[in-house]
């Protein structure tokens, strides 16, 4: 009786649909879940650390929120005994440009005046009670929104501005961009880009593994036998151990013929094909993502690709103004707005942050007045 032969595949869903926006469900235990596995922050962090790119966008928009700092020559008094302004300011900046929102913990002083702001991972809050006009009434925080049970039940916070605040309690203040259909949740500013995040360090994965696997073969040789699986298996360990690895990168792939009338056969291969493939797809990744985050000019995020700005001062100088005002004074401006609205009730001024001299010193740098 003829032994069946058992075949191995793969099946590729090349049309699978990505949804658009996440859903966000009330669960039993009293929060909103943020998408439907509740997880959105914690995978929007991992597609980032595995993204080259996104990554350095993000790190430098924070920096030109953040530009030089807090006016020099004025005082704002201290958010909290362990932060200044400046600290304070980068870490919900950070937050800010990774998630479209930002919250931090609001908590009136002994002398029953003054207030005390502590920034709060915005990554790890889920919106609690609201009520029928859409207000917040309370959050619930979790260092691991992965348990979720016993010991490390979530602890619900009370929102902040609903009631007459009592010393020494904390209440949360939350905000989230406006973006239509998205009630509870942001989502962040280059969201439509995340497949592209995503592909990102996928083609990170594939350059590693090519190099840690011998690159693509250069050689096939079809085999004039069949043998045992186990021998097959043997003959491939070998092959490996010889040329797998960065010493390896011109490796061999067998095949197996089924008869003695198939001889021996040695075909080049190259895949060079799939070399200009990949390169074509990690440009479309690089172009995607910075248009997402509206970036004039990849420099601007020490960025190179086709069409930079490299090495031309005043064009880098002009998409540094125009993102400047289009992007980055935005989002430090409502930033700014809602800090400052405790600075005054504390009894300073509005905060204000000064630019980076960037323009200043690419200009005396390439002597343009």
């Amino acid at each position: 009786m003829e032994k069946k032969k058992n075949m191995d595949y793969t099946v590729i869903r090349l049309s699978e649909q990505v949804k658009s926006y996440p859903a966000f469900n009330r669960n039993t235990k009293g929060w909103i879940n943020y998408d439907r596995d509740n997880l959105l922050p914690q995978r929007i962090i991992e597609l980032n650390n595995g993204s080259a790119i996104n990554k350095a966008v993000i790190e430098n928009k924070v920096t030109y929120i953040c530009g030089s700092g807090v006016k020099d020559g004025e005082y704002y008094g201290q958010p909290n005994p362990a932060d200044d302004w400046d600290a304070l300011i980068e870490k919900i900046a950070k937050d800010y440009v990774t998630f479209g929102g930002y919250c931090f913990q609001v908590i009136l002083n002994e002398n029953g005046k003054t207030v005390s702001l502590y920034h709060t991972d915005f990554s790890k809050v889920r919106v609690g009670q609201v009520n029928d006009y859409g207000v917040y009434l309370s959050f619930f925080l979790s260092n691991d929104w992965r348990k979720t049970y016993g010991k490390f039940a979530p602890v619900e916070i009370k929102a902040y501005g609903l009631e007459e605040m009592q010393k020494g309690v904390p209440y949360l203040f939350y905000y989230k961009d406006y973006e239509p259909s998205l009630d509870f949740y942001p989502v962040p500013q280059y969201y439509s880009a995340l497949s592209y995040i995503e592909a990102d360090g996928l083609l990170g994965k594939f350059y590693r593994n090519s190099i840690n696997n011998g690159f693509v073969p250069s050689t096939i040789i079809t085999m004039p036998s069949n043998p045992t699986e186990g021998q097959k298996a043997q003959f491939q360990r070998d092959i490996e151990n010889s040329y797998a690895g960065t010493n390896g990168a011109n490796s061999i792939v067998v095949l197996w013929g089924e008869s003695q009338e198939v001889k021996p056969v040695v075909t080049s291969y190259t895949a060079s094909n799939n070399a200009d493939l990949y390169n074509n797809v990690d440009e479309i990744i690089f172009q995607k993502i910075i248009s997402a985050h509206r970036l004039t000019s990849p420099t601007l995020a020490g960025l190179s690709g086709s069409g930079n700005l490299s090495g031309n001062a005043s064009e880098i100088i002009n998409s540094y103004v125009l993102y400047n005002q289009t992007v980055i004074h935005q989002l430090r401006r409502k930033l700014l707005d809602t800090l400052s609205v405790f600075t005054i009730n504390n009894g300073y001024k509005k905060l204000e942050i000064e630019d980076l001299n960037i323009v200043k010193e690419l200009a005396a740098d390439s002597n343009i007045k």
